[in-house]
């Protein structure tokens, strides 16, 4: 019989480092797209409302129609200027996510 492996973690901390880092996300970083998200955006901003972000793709969550439209044409853009607040470009595109 194969004993089983044991995870190496000895207090929590410890698991959700190892997460992060196995995830390349950190609390940080979420805090920081949050007050970017807000400075890059301007008056656009209360049209947006950030519903997530997983593998990349952040999920946004428009109030309108045209609010719909205009994120989708500014995409390319606003994925430009969130990255340059990161080391490495962290976010790669944006999708409207449902309500």
């Amino acid at each position: 019989m194969i004993p089983r492996k044991r995870p190496c973690w000895s207090t929590g901390e410890d698991m959700v480092r190892s997460f992060q880092y196995r995830n390349n996300m950190s609390g940080d970083r979420m805090a920081i797209l949050a007050a970017v998200w807000q400075k890059e955006l301007g008056h656009l901003f209360g049209h947006w409302e950030l519903a997530g972000l997983k593998q990349g793709i952040l999920y946004v969550r428009p109030k309108s129609a045209a609010a719909t439209q205009e994120l989708q044409l500014r995409s390319a853009g606003i994925v430009r200027s969130l990255n340059n607040y990161f080391d490495r470009a962290w976010v790669k595109g944006i999708k409207v996510a449902a309500r």
